[in-house]
């Protein structure tokens, strides 16, 4: 599936439960499904950003963006991220306030008949995300629909432990139930954008890839070295978006099996028939010099 169609079926799906969730929270009176409500919402506003920066980056434009656009990918996830930790935040807050003012009453029967609805709901998106996530906009969403899966299962559970403890002498504690719930989910999901920002941020930053990748690009340059006498052979290496990009500074020497233009170019087929086996595209910079000073 193309990843505009997976981030419209993303689009539609968040705005399906926004709604249903703020109706179904102002029925129940419940916080927390008001919360689910706004995080869905919050998925839509998203959703579209991902569209709309897809949609540029599919946008030729060589003279204003020689090297590529690759770094509105994790610049979008870095935002997203920063407004779900936003979103967050101010649900602790206000749960820790209606803690504080002796709790909310909730309409059970219907607080349980959403939550059920939305588990499933929410696990078949996020599936349809994981199954298509060839993009970091796609693993982004898969990311979000994901939380959004675990935060309907804890409110089912919760729910349900609520109807239970109607059953018994501790009825008492039911009221707090839903926002006691808003404020450990909500602290949980704060780890999720963190996880988001560090890895988007390297890859903003420009800083390496992954040891795995590391180790796959040393591994076929020091081949490549050895097999035609290279003195040295400098590498720079960084990932960006789905784009990893590997510069390369050999150093030759009289002994060094390099010396036309053509042997040059089959280095440079050799590294990247080395370096096919990884899955992302990419941009390959091999320079050749006799002094060392070139590659610093």
């Amino acid at each position: 599936m193309k990843v505009s169609k997976v981030l419209h079926t993303s689009v539609w799906g968040a705005l399906a439960f926004a709604v249903i969730g703020l109706v179904w929270g102002m029925i129940s009176s419940s916080q927390m499904i008001l919360f689910d409500g706004a995080y869905s919402m919050i998925g839509v506003l998203l959703a579209l950003l991902s569209l709309l920066s897809l949609r540029y980056l599919k946008k030729e434009d060589q003279a204003h963006f020689p090297y590529g656009k690759e770094s509105i990918e994790p610049l979008v996830v870095i935002i997203k991220s920063v407004i779900i930790s936003v979103l967050c935040l101010l649900a602790i807050i206000s749960s820790v306030s209606e803690i504080a003012a002796g709790g909310r009453e909730v309409v059970l029967s219907h607080a349980l008949g959403y939550a059920a609805f939305s588990t499933a709901g929410c696990y078949a998106v996020f599936r349809l995300m994981k199954t298509n996530s060839q993009s970091e906009l796609i693993k982004a969403e898969a990311a979000q629909w994901l939380m959004d899966t675990w935060l309907s299962a804890v409110v089912l559970i919760g729910f349900f432990i609520a109807w239970v403890l109607g059953q018994t002498p501790l009825t008492f504690l039911v009221p707090y139930i839903d926002p006691f719930m808003v404020l450990i989910v909500s602290g949980y999901f704060l780890t999720v954008p963190y996880s988001l920002i560090k890895t988007n941020g390297r890859e903003l930053l420009r800083m390496t890839p992954s040891k795995d990748i590391r180790e796959k690009i040393a591994s076929a340059v020091q081949a490549v070295k050895s097999s035609y006498r290279m003195e040295e052979a400098v590498l720079r290496t960084s990932k960006i978006g789905k784009t990893l990009y590997v510069e390369i500074d050999v150093v030759v020497s009289e002994r060094s099996l390099v010396y036309t233009v053509e042997e040059m170019d089959k280095v440079r087929e050799e590294l990247e028939e080395k370096l096919a086996g990884i899955p992302l595209e990419k941009w390959i910079t091999v320079s050749f010099t006799k002094d060392v000073k070139w590659t610093v």
